[in-house]
């Protein structure tokens, strides 16, 4: 056996003390087996056995995570589907709007990056107010009242409607008389 003295054996169980430490910390235990493997490469660490299993792990969660997040896109993107479905069907029930104008509409919203149809709607509106629809040919344009004239009844009816209508009234009268041959009560 060797002989060592007694400073130089509580160096060495100081030493051990510390490096059992070192490795029982979960706080320094990474870094005191990195320490080692440095010097030692051939030293077999905690990294090595748990790097197969962590890097198969870190695959599947990667995979769960694409998954998850095709999921979530693919749900917003039918919840957003679903909002345009119905607003293109207010569009058409309340609004009357055709399939035409509709595909007009899509057209404007890409061009105007316009996220929502009934704004492009609005929009498409207010850029394209509808044209005042004139007169139709049938109906007259006026109905002559108050307009000048030389016929002395219409202007007896704008000038004085009670003595017009009298004077109408003698007439129904005359005429009402002359057909019967007497004198109406």
């Amino acid at each position: 056996m060797v002989e060592i003295n007694d400073e130089y054996a509580r160096i060495l169980n100081g030493s051990k003390a510390l490096l059992d430490k070192l490795l029982q910390s979960p706080k320094t235990r990474r870094a005191a087996e990195r320490l080692i493997k440095e010097h030692y490469p051939d030293t077999v660490i905690s990294e090595d056995i748990t790097e197969p299993y962590v890097k198969e792990m870190n695959e599947k969660v990667d995979g769960l995570t694409k998954e998850f997040k095709d999921f979530v896109k693919d749900f917003k993107g039918s919840k957003l589907d679903d909002k345009l479905a119905r607003d293109i069907q207010t569009l058409k029930s309340e609004r009357d709007w055709t399939d035409e104008g509709i595909e007009k509409l899509k057209k404007l919203m890409i061009d105007k990056e316009i996220p929502d149809i009934i704004v492009a709607a609005d929009h498409y509106d207010r850029i394209h107010p509808p044209t005042k629809q004139g007169p139709s040919l049938m109906a007259p344009l006026d109905w002559g009242f108050g307009r000048k004239t030389e016929d002395p009844d219409m202007k007896l009816l704008f000038e004085d409607e009670d003595a017009w209508a009298e004077q109408e009234a003698r007439k129904a009268w005359s005429e009402e008389t002359a057909k019967k041959g007497q004198i109406i009560t």
